[in-house]
């Protein structure tokens, strides 16, 4: 192989790999896009299932707590002797009595339903909850499948570096006798591979580690092939004036949830203030003696109720003012979030079209001048091989940028949805 190929191919790095590289990934199955991912972690995610099942549960609970509570059977001996000359006699003395009875705290109505409005507003929180969790599954495969694309597009830029490296490293070695080449050149080629092969190492640690992240949300399938390069995600339209309206946001339907929640145990500190009443109907039964009919009723006296019911009204009442501002802070959130994304994009976007347009095809001009030079016979190999370099470098940033600018789509898409709304 000459010089000028083994350079060229160096240079050809963001092309596919060769005919035995694609028969090897044809026969693993095909590549594991971006979409596809995103679907296969619409299924089999146990936190959404989770989420469901703590709001039947609240279902279930908010059935009982309309309920009242449970009558008690009660039953007992008064007026046992244990002295005198009845003494642990159970019918000899007419005041010792064998009572059974029934006892019930009749909780009130409205407290009740105070109750069972908070039970169902926590089913609504777990419910969205679970919507919330399923967007943020969302971006967190775009973001793992984004990483893993990029390592890998990084990894075979160097590998295809480090291939031209140890070709040239060859021609120069032949070279240093006959003055085409010097040992320096030659052990700086050596220390270029090395920082080669050192990068590829990176490159496939990153790539296993966003593989692994994949696998927590689709499983098996991301150890799937991936395609040899990322795809430009379309971002979102514009948002009209620069306006977010981010109420139908899952995140932000959480937090409003949840100030429901605290503004339904305000209404349960409120009925507290009610006191409730206990009844209880009693039979008494003496040996020798009539049956006895006892009948009672009880009421709490609320002597403290200042110190007491009111500075739990006050507790649920500062906690409802304190979602109140959580559910504002949200919403401050996801707009800087997007506020954030989007200049990434535009920013990643520019950077992207200055190299792919200007950087690249200048650094091939220079190359083809370099190359042209050293064949006539008026320059050494360290100019076009420190263009090869140069170039891959600059491939390497076009990976990045275009990978930033992907992420960037991820996260605005996490905001405003699907639809760019």
């Amino acid at each position: 192989m000459t010089l000028s190929r083994s350079i060229c191919f160096g240079l050809a790095a963001a092309a596919l790999a060769t005919s035995a590289y694609a028969q090897d990934r044809s026969a693993a199955g095909p590549p594991l896009t971006l979409q596809e991912a995103v679907s296969l972690a619409s299924n089999d995610q146990p936190a959404l299932v989770a989420y469901e099942l703590d709001a039947t549960a609240s279902d279930e609970a908010a059935v009982a707590a309309r309920s009242l509570p449970d009558p008690q059977v009660t039953a007992g001996i008064e007026n046992f002797p244990i002295s005198g000359s009845n003494a642990f006699s159970p019918i000899e003395d007419e005041m010792t009595m064998y009572s059974i009875g029934v006892m019930r705290e009749q909780v009130r109505r409205s407290k009740r339903e105070a109750e069972v409005a908070r039970i169902l507003a926590e089913a609504l929180v777990s419910r969205r909850q679970a919507s919330a969790q399923e967007r943020q599954i969302r971006k967190a495969v775009m973001i793992a499948w984004i990483d893993a694309v990029e390592a890998r597009s990084k990894e075979k830029l160097f590998g295809r570096l480090a291939d031209d490296l140890h070709t040239g490293h060859k021609v120069m070695e032949a070279g240093v006798p006959t003055g085409g080449a010097t040992t320096a050149l030659v052990l700086q080629m050596e220390a270029e591979i090395a920082l080669a092969e050192a990068k590829i190492a990176e490159a496939r640690s990153a790539e296993a580690r966003a593989r692994a992240e994949l696998s927590r949300w689709i499983g098996a399938a991301a150890s799937r092939p991936l395609p040899d390069s990322l795809p430009s995600i379309d971002a979102p339209a514009a948002v009209p004036g620069g306006i977010l309206h981010v109420a139908a946001h899952p995140s932000m339907q959480v937090a409003e949830a949840e100030q429901g929640v605290a503004l339904r145990k305000v209404d349960v500190a409120r009925q507290e203030r009610k006191p409730d009443i206990s009844w209880s109907v009693s039979l008494g039964i003496r040996p020798k003696y009539g049956e006895m009919v006892s009948a009672g009723v009880s009421i709490p006296l609320q002597i403290n109720r200042r110190q007491r019911q009111d500075r739990l009204i006050g507790e649920a009442e500062a906690r409802a003012d304190a979602a109140r501002l959580r559910l504002e802070d949200k919403g401050r959130e996801l707009e800087s979030q997007y506020r954030v994304a989007l200049a990434d994009y535009q920013g990643a976007d520019a950077e992207l079209a200055r190299i792919d347009r200007d950087a690249l095809p200048a650094l091939e001009s220079s190359f083809k001048a370099a190359e042209a030079r050293y064949a006539a016979g008026g320059s050494t190999l360290d100019q076009p091989f420190a263009i090869v370099r140069r170039y891959v470098e600059v491939s390497i940033m076009s990976v990045e940028a275009r990978a930033k600018r992907d992420r960037a789509v991820a996260e605005m898409l996490y905001v405003l949805g699907e639809t760019g709304r």
